[in-house]
């Protein structure tokens, strides 16, 4: 998950030292592809097709390095926008898209306990629930729930991954909360 307390004044130092130094480009990568392999991977349900849209953001974040100006977000803001940008020609390529699950493994999380076999129901049953949930959102409240709650950006940087303003990302996620919360409470019924 994104830390909610980035610092700016690093990540703008970060951010210029992708201009002249290579090895920039590594400790972003160390910082954050993980959380952007998660991210793709829940959106697109298949691991290697993650992984290459993981490594297709790192080669782009290379060939434009030298063009880059600093907007006031995170360089992670700048990889999930060419991420879902490769998602999405990704997709209209293939022509296909696939529903994913919501309870994949996420190979830096370890459940509580894997041979308890409530825990292990509770959450199938959960898992379940809220992908029939996401399924009769709208793709804009998924992608809007998924940057939020699934990538763990802040509200900016769900803004700017939109190209959206602050307070109009912080109204599309509220919402999207609304309607999912509808979703479940009319499935509970």
């Amino acid at each position: 998950m994104a830390d909610q307390n980035i610092d700016l004044e690093q990540e703008k130092a970060l951010f210029e030292r992708l201009k002249s130094d290579p090895e920039a480009v590594g400790e972003v990568y160390d910082k954050y592809a993980q959380q952007l392999y998660a991210f793709l991977l829940k959106r697109c349900g298949h691991k290697e097709t993650a992984e290459d849209l993981v490594a297709l953001s790192f080669t782009r974040l290379l060939e434009s390095s030298q063009k880059l100006e600093w907007k006031g977000v995170p360089v992670c803001a700048w990889l999930y926008r060419v991420a879902t940008n490769a998602l999405a020609d990704h997709w209209r390529s293939s022509a296909v898209r696939k529903s994913t699950s919501l309870d994949d493994e996420d190979e830096g999380w370890d459940p509580p306990s894997l041979d308890d076999p409530a825990w292990t129901a509770e959450m199938t049953i959960e898992g379940e629930r809220l992908r029939a949930a996401m399924d009769q959102l709208s793709i804009r409240d998924q992608e809007v729930l998924s940057l939020k709650f699934y990538a763990g950006l802040a509200t900016e940087e769900v803004a700017e991954e939109l190209g959206i303003s602050n307070n109009h990302a912080a109204v599309l996620v509220y919402r999207a909360l609304g309607r999912m919360r509808k979703v479940l409470t009319q499935t509970t019924k």
